[in-house]
């Protein structure tokens, strides 16, 4: 009797447990349900990190550089071109619908070149990492403010990180 009593109590322990994790099993973030949808770009501006500005320009300052007239290190390392590439992104950004569609992909419509990609919603909805599917190249968005209306995000280019607020397309 006591040996049937313990596989009965080890059974309910074990059943106990299944339903335990099966309750906690990884459920979509309610992000996820919001972002689906086409989005239009009503703004996009460029993110400067001042303390990655400043140490650029101390370093200049102490490897003897020579100075251009109006005072800044002649020969910017190339910095004038990437804040020029930075400058085209902002406006490309701005005339890109993102269409987010529930099976995990989006579409990005950049003018005569659609980027078509792959999405995960990471960091506790806080965050979509997406993959590229013509190059596999990831790139990151972090999402600052959310609703069913707006999205604020920051994404991550190699030239530099654009804020960009989308409104929902009806």
């Amino acid at each position: 009797m006591n040996m049937t009593l313990n596989k009965h109590l080890n059974l309910v322990g074990f059943l106990i447990a299944i339903g335990i994790l099966a309750s906690c099993a990884i459920a979509p973030h309610p992000n996820e349900k919001i972002i689906v949808g086409t989005w239009r770009p009503v703004k996009a501006e460029k993110i400067v990190d001042s303390s990655a500005l400043q140490a650029a320009a101390t370093l200049a300052g102490n490897s003897g550089q020579k100075q251009s007239k109006d005072g800044r290190p002649a020969g910017d390392g190339g910095a004038s071109r990437k804040e020029a590439t930075l400058d085209r992104l902002v406006q490309s950004e701005m005339r890109a619908t993102m269409e987010i569609l529930a099976n995990h992909t989006a579409i990005k419509n950049f003018p005569g070149k659609p980027l078509h990609a792959t999405w995960k919603m990471k960091g506790k909805g806080t965050r979509i990492v997406a993959k590229n599917v013509e190059n596999k190249m990831k790139f990151t968005i972090e999402i600052l403010e959310i609703n069913k209306e707006q999205i604020v995000v920051i994404e991550h280019a190699p030239v530099g990180d654009v804020k960009i607020t989308y409104e929902r397309q009806f």
